[in-house]
């Protein structure tokens, strides 16, 4: 009989020194990955070359309940090409009997969105994207992944406002990208690792801010000549110490607006922010 697996028997955490350490409360999905980067040519006479690449390694999921200090790594503050102290990842489907674990190793914060939907009953959600030098295999069994007991925030739980001021975020997102990329250089590797990247690097921070809005809002100010920057904050206060999160956007500009024509229901104004003129970097701060 063939294995059969489900969400229920995988697991996620942060490893560190081989020990387990709790990175979220709870992952709803997401996508671990190992492309071989293959080289394929195909020549006359119906050959083909097919050879080995180097391995890339990717891991991204939605969670809740991410400790501050562990989502700062995704909006660095200064510039870097990478990210000091980025985690190593635990990885693992075991059933008790059958499976498999990994312990990914050597990565970077690729990309980030931190949104929350909004409405009557809805929660910050956390969709982080990650890429990794090298992925270990190890039997099943050899360790357990993690989680902490954070209660995250819920819409009710969360202001924001846009140059000091509340302007009914009916939801939001939050994104940055990052850029991530491997190195892979020509310098004559070693036989049985020639599959792995030199390292990843950073190359960007691409950041954004959007927002549907019961206020028009900029709708009233987007005929001028240039912007004025001004701040974007979320906070993001369940009660709890140390729970608490405040990420202040500062100098952005609006980046985008528009309203929906609609024969019935409510309208939400669509709104964009983007950096303005400054560094590319620090220009989210959780506090």
């Amino acid at each position: 009989m063939s294995n059969v697996f489900t969400g229920q028997v995988q697991g996620i955490s942060k490893i560190a020194t081989g020990t387990p350490a709790a990175f979220c409360r709870a992952i709803s999905g997401g996508d671990f990955a190992i492309d071989p980067n293959n080289t394929i040519f195909n020549g006359i006479g119906g050959q083909v070359v097919a050879r080995k690449g180097a391995n890339a390694i990717t891991l991204s999921f939605t969670c809740g309940g991410v400790d501050k200090a562990d989502l700062a790594l995704w909006f660095p503050v200064t510039a870097v090409v990478q990210v000091a102290s980025f985690p190593d990842f635990l990885i693992e489907v075991d059933d008790g009997t059958n499976g498999q674990e990994w312990v990914l190793t050597g990565g970077q914060p690729s990309s980030a969105k931190v949104s929350c939907a909004g409405g009557l009953g809805s929660e910050v959600q956390y969709t982080l994207g990650m890429s990794f030098k090298l992925a270990t295999e190890q039997a099943v069994g050899t360790k357990v992944p993690v989680y902490n007991s954070l209660l995250g925030h819920t819409n009710n739980n969360i202001g924001v406002t846009y140059g000091g001021a509340a302007a009914g975020t009916l939801s939001f997102d939050l994104s940055n990208d990052l850029g991530a990329e491997f190195h892979n250089p020509m310098d004559a590797k070693t036989a049985g690792v020639q599959h792995v990247v030199d390292g990843v690097y950073i190359t960007k921070n691409d950041v954004k801010f959007s927002a549907v809005l019961s206020n028009v809002l900029k709708g009233t100010a987007m005929d001028v000549d240039t912007w004025t920057p001004e701040a974007v904050v979320i906070a993001m206060l369940n009660g709890t110490a140390g729970q608490n999160i405040t990420a202040t956007l500062s100098n952005m500009v609006p980046g985008a607006w528009g309203m929906p024509v609609e024969a019935q229901g409510r309208i939400g104004f669509k709104h964009e922010w983007i950096p303005g003129p400054g560094t590319a970097f620090n220009r989210v701060v959780l506090t």
